[in-house]
């Protein structure tokens, strides 16, 4: 016995056929947002465990500048915080004189500020990588595995070109203030293609502590000097920058003279390139004279 099917009326096939199609977007619907949902940048706030508390605490000052508008050349002013910036059209920021805000450097220098109540990362983004207050750095061949809330992240192919820095928050997002016409905003560090490294400016016990773990005298100096290995030694081990550096004590050790001016004191340092615990010649201070070695409060440096 043969079962007959009949066929659907030809005039339900139409209203069929819009059904199936408005099911297929619901799920295509239903897809994206959750797609979208799934990439969404979190809450601003420190996203992973670990960090010195001043760190924490910068985090959580960057995420209270969430909204503030960008301004290149915002925040680097005498005093940290939102400024006036420049017009720039070359750098895509035409109108940023008429906008008070803050540029990328001048938000994590403002954060820390607000963070520990001193200016410890003045500068525009080249010189902030290479400060002397680092107590880690990281590189792109590191990964960002070792990174923790309150690092700083550069982006650039080479330290003198590096052109954008961040805060980071943990699980692979930043605090960031993006780009002219832009507010500071939370995204993914991998939103950048061109990561470079990271500097961390305080250790996850909470202080500062060099590797020397002496006492820290601050000190200017007027130019990137070479360091030893010893006050008598001739072959330089690396390399202290420019601007305020800390040295822990001083010895007397082979001249520096260049005319007039010269120095026998040498100063214990952490130099921005090389190993730990090094020593640059007294002659690089900014301030003093001739046979001088003193901070930049006057404090005599004490003799190692």
């Amino acid at each position: 016995m043969t079962t007959r099917v009949d066929p659907l009326p030809r005039r339900s096939l139409p209203t069929l056929r819009l059904a199936a199609l408005l099911a297929v977007l619901a799920s295509l619907a239903v897809f994206f947002v959750g797609a979208q949902a799934a990439h969404a940048a979190p809450a601003c706030g420190v996203l992973s465990s670990g960090a010195a508390p001043q760190a924490d605490s910068a985090v959580n000052a960057a995420c209270s500048l969430i909204g503030t508008p960008y301004s290149w050349g915002g925040g680097h002013g005498g005093q940290p915080g939102p400024s006036y910036g420049i017009c720039d059209a070359s750098n895509s920021a035409p109108n940023d004189c008429h906008v008070k805000g803050l540029d990328c450097s001048g938000m994590v220098r403002y954060a820390y500020y607000l963070a520990v109540g001193t200016d410890v990362i003045n500068g525009v983004t080249t010189t902030q990588w290479t400060t002397s207050r680092a107590v880690a750095r990281f590189l792109r061949s590191d990964g960002t595995g070792p990174l923790l809330p309150g690092d700083l992240v550069f982006f650039g192919g080479t330290p003198s070109t590096i052109h954008h820095v961040a805060m980071y928050l943990g699980r692979g997002y930043i605090a960031e203030a993006p780009y002219s016409g832009g507010h500071v905003q939370v995204a993914a560090l991998s939103s950048h293609g061109d990561y470079y490294g990271a500097v961390r400016l305080y250790g996850p016990g909470g202080s500062t502590p060099p590797p020397s773990g002496t006492t820290r005298y601050w000190v200017d100096t007027f130019a990137n000097a070479p360091v030893y290995a010893s006050p008598t030694a001739t072959t330089s081990t690396g390399t202290l920058n420019q601007g305020t550096n800390y040295v822990f004590c001083k010895a007397w050790g082979r001249e520096i003279r260049n005319g007039s001016s010269y120095n026998h004191w040498w100063l214990k340092t952490d130099p921005d390139t090389g190993p730990a615990g090094q020593w640059v010649s007294a002659y690089y201070l900014s301030k003093w004279g001739n046979d001088q070695a003193k901070d930049n409060n006057g404090t005599v440096i004490p003799d190692c």
